[in-house]
């Protein structure tokens, strides 16, 4: 089909890797317990539309060459790395800052301000997970192993396979990943409450930044 061999192999073996935890799941299940529902799909959405771009680098042969590029990739690696390690910093010096906002927007109901200062957080949120996924080199690595297993050889049609077992894995980690921030959305609720959990939430999601930004590091 289109160049595509074992499709249901790489449908199962998808399932199988959005439910194994990995930087990405534990990017959004950090957002989305610190800063609340809106939040983690924000991040979510961000994160899926970063493997769109992955596989249409992929289907353009470009991972190809940025992979055996040792000044690409490593430029690649330091700026996700030091991009996740700012962010650490930040949220851990905001104190609770997207929490908060989250909780009163949740409680309260908002004006017509505040939703359009809560739609350019949401923005900025998702456009945060857009840059963490593309800057992980990890998942250039990965796409470049995982897709050409499933395309026929020779292929007669072109990046058109690529892209389709691409879509198809965004397709699924984007309803893992939606739906595990609806499951940790009770969570998020109950450390709102009290601006005690809320600093040390913040706290919290800061270092698990600054962690993922060393193993990217490490890579």
């Amino acid at each position: 089909m289109f160049g595509i061999v074992n499709y249901g192999a790489f449908v199962a073996a998808t399932v199988a890797l959005c439910l194994t935890p990995g930087i990405d799941t534990v990017y959004i299940l950090t957002r989305g317990i610190a800063g609340g529902r809106s939040e983690g799909v924000a991040s979510a959405l961000g994160i899926n539309t970063g493997l769109l771009v992955h596989t249409v680098l992929v289907s353009a042969g470009l991972s190809l060459v940025l992979a055996a590029s040792p000044v690409a990739f490593t430029a690649i690696k330091v700026a996700g790395a030091a991009y996740l390690v700012v962010m650490g910093v930040r949220t851990i010096a905001f104190g609770g800052g997207p929490a908060k906002l989250a909780s009163a927007a949740e409680a309260a109901g908002e004006s017509a301000g505040e939703a359009s200062a809560r739609g350019g957080s949401s923005l900025a949120t998702y456009g945060q997970g857009v840059l963490t996924n593309v800057l992980n080199p990890k998942i250039i690595l990965f796409f470049l192993a995982l897709l050409p297993q499933f395309v026929a050889t020779p292929n007669g049609y072109g990046p058109v396979p690529f892209l389709l077992l691409g879509l198809t894995y965004t397709a699924l980690s984007t309803l893992w990943t939606v739906a595990i921030v609806f499951l940790a959305a009770p969570l998020s609720r109950i450390l709102t409450r009290s601006e005690r959990a809320q600093c040390l939430t913040s706290v919290v999601s800061g270092a698990v930044y600054v962690l993922l930004g060393a193993a990217i590091f490490l890579t």
